[in-house]
């Protein structure tokens, strides 16, 4: 015979087989709920009262905690007609049934005691950890409204959650391959971003990873945090963590019995002066994953072909080359060069160094110092060992890449400073991604440029048809081709706003896909289309990182574009400018040019200029529309 099972460790889910027992909210559920969780024992009417009404009960307590009882054996009981309650009643409380109910509350204690057992090998340990890791559904009593229980029987349970995740991911930075466990600490963090115990597992697992430099800026991110938040530093866990990892400390290599999964192991130092880590550095391999819907941009990856890879075949050793891959924002220029750089990893025999530099971001620009030391660190340098003046680290950096076949990827970079000094030597290849031109890069640099327009009608299409595809055919069947093509359009091609497209049309069943085109095409409710929640996924906070730059005169003459494009003219010429802002000509041109650099505004033939982007008003300037509304 089934069992009724009850499910805390998440929403209440309440079962007899297949069959969903339906518990009216309020009381009863928090009635359940204090049963369940204290499954099998006898529970008072005085406790089930403070449960209920919050440490608070009416003078009547006794006889309506007996009719919400009533009300709740008839909905358990109904999947058992003719056996007895499965709520016993009794010497003053009342008890749920270990015998005839199953609570994943219940079984999750019984695992973690099996887990913490003596004796107990760290693989089936681990097994048994993710049995019940497994059980959890989403915040535990989530829905119930409860305070006393949320108070009392809450904190408990989260914190025995904790201390199953940090055991389980202890077990897999030593056992397993560490990488496997970043994304469970960084969902744990988002949660709770205080604990220091995650901290410093996070920073162990990329450290163990290859990545010492994304190690070393989560401990200061980490830092800053808790200064900011309690006014603390780290404790001495992680601040040991931190130095033994700028010394390249031999106690945090992984035991011995760890079976590496991509064990490519140097055995002389990368590069005198340059020290390698005790025992080898690893071949850098610091590429992000590819993106598995990439569509499109074949001729942009026969450009990259062109330009970077050594000419004579795969085995020439031909001078390397620097390109600079620009465009506006949200046009997928990381996604190209992280793409192309997979597909050609095997040219790279030495490594990828991969460094995301922050330049249009929630953050700080990092520093052409830091950057230096990150990289270094990547080729097996100790953080103790560099130099402190930035010229010097630069010239190590040159001679650690000499000779090697190593490629490096420098996204989102700021400005020609923070990147020049960066650069590889004379047979070093650079892939670099900005949304700023960096003219003086191609002009006193030599850098090879590569401009990244928005997609074509036709691979936009296929973009969001692949996107949404999968989250669809449930519920509407295939997408017709022309609301694809008209949406491709309205998101101006973009593959940012394609994919926020995307992610409200799946996720979101009272939102249509017609109704989300006619309210592009409406213009006002744009914004909020694009719009999920997050900085780096809404792509009106995204756009506006360009503009933190501007001089004061090319951001009101930004501002002043986008309500000009909000009506009907769609372009703009230096006298337009000027008339604008009130301003000679020369100087409205050096405004626009100053927009044409950082890809807001389109050149156009004919002396003329246009905002980039599926719509104009997407920029952090709402006020706009009432500063400079009359001169327009």
């Amino acid at each position: 015979m089934h069992k009724i099972g009850v499910r805390l460790l998440g929403s209440l889910e309440v079962t007899y087989g297949a069959l969903r027992l339906t518990v009216p909210a309020g009381r009863p559920q928090a009635l359940l709920a204090t049963l369940s969780v204290r499954h099998g024992e006898l529970v008072t009417v005085d406790e089930i009262a403070a449960r209920l009404w919050d440490d608070d009960p009416p003078g009547a307590a006794r006889t309506t905690v007996r009719g919400h009882v009533k009300r709740l054996r008839k909905v358990l009981d109904s999947a058992q007609p003719g056996a007895d309650s499965v709520i016993d009643g009794g010497r003053g409380g009342y008890r749920l049934s270990a015998g005839r109910t199953e609570v994943d509350v219940t079984e999750f204690r019984r695992l973690m005691r099996e887990a913490t057992g003596p004796g107990l090998p760290a693989g089936p340990e681990a097994e048994v950890l993710d049995r019940a890791l497994a059980l959890w559904r989403g915040p535990v009593l989530a829905g119930i409204d409860a305070p006393a229980l949320q108070r009392d029987e809450v904190p408990p349970l989260e914190e025995l959650r904790l201390r199953a995740v940090h055991r389980r991911v202890a077990i897999g930075i030593d056992e397993e391959d560490p990488g496997d466990h970043i994304p469970l600490l960084r969902r744990t963090l988002a949660r709770d971003p205080l604990q220091e115990r995650f901290w410093a597992q996070l920073i162990l697992a990329l450290y163990r990873s290859g990545r010492p430099a994304e190690a070393l800026r989560e401990y200061d991110r980490c830092r800053r945090l808790l200064g900011d938040r309690l006014g603390v530093d780290p404790g001495p866990e992680l601040a040991g963590l931190h130095q033994k990892i700028l010394t390249g400390s031999p106690d945090l290599a992984a035991p011995p019995r760890r079976v590496r999964r991509t064990a490519s192991v140097r055995t002389t130092p990368v590069a005198a002066p340059v020290a390698a880590s005790p025992g080898g550095c690893p071949v850098p391999r610091q590429l992000p994953s590819c993106d598995t819907h990439f569509v499109g941009r074949d001729a942009e990856l026969g450009a990259l072909d062109d330009v970077l890879l050594p000419q004579g075949g795969p085995h020439a050793a031909d001078a390397g080359r620097v390109l600079l891959l620009d465009g506006p924002a949200g046009v997928g220029k990381t996604a190209l060069a992280v793409h192309w750089a997979n597909r050609r990893r095997d040219r790279f025999p030495d490594g990828q160094l991969y460094l995301d530099l922050d330049g249009f971001s929630t953050g700080r620009p990092m520093h052409p110092d830091d950057a230096l030391q990150a990289l270094l660190m990547g080729l097996g340098a100790a953080a103790d060992r560099l130099p402190s003046r930035t010229w010097e680290r630069g010239a190590l950096l040159r001679t650690a890449l000499a000779d090697r076949r190593v490629l490096l990827v420098l996204d989102n970079v700021r400005s020609p400073e923070q990147v020049r000094p960066l650069l590889p030597g004379a047979a070093g290849t650079a892939l670099i991604t900005s949304r700023s031109r960096l003219r003086s890069l191609v002009v006193r640099g030599g850098a090879h440029r590569l401009t990244l327009d928005p997609l074509g009608p036709s691979a936009a299409t296929a973009l969001l048809g692949e996107l949404l595809a999968d989250g669809l055919g449930g519920r509407g069947g295939p997408v017709a081709p022309e609301v694809l093509r008209e949406l491709g359009e309205l998101c101006g091609g973009l593959p940012l706003a394609l994919r926020i497209l995307a992610e409200q049309g799946r996720h979101r069943p009272d939102v249509t896909l017609p109704r989300l085109a006619a309210r592009l095409r409406g213009g006002r409710g744009a914004q909020d289309v694009f719009r999920l929640g997050e900085d780096s996924t809404d792509l009106r906070t995204v756009m506006s990182w360009s503009l933190r730059d501007l001089t004061e005169g090319a951001a009101r003459l930004h501002e002043a574009l986008e309500v000009r494009a909000s009506g009907a003219t769609t372009s703009v010429g230096p006298a337009d400018a000027a008339a604008v802002l009130g301003v000679p000509r020369h100087t409205a041109a050096r405004l626009l040019d100053e927009l044409v650099q950082v890809h807001l505004l389109e050149h156009q033939d004919d002396d003329r200029y246009r905002l980039r982007g599926p719509f104009p008003s997407v920029s952090e300037h709402d006020d706009a529309r009432h500063s400079v509304g009359a001169a327009t």
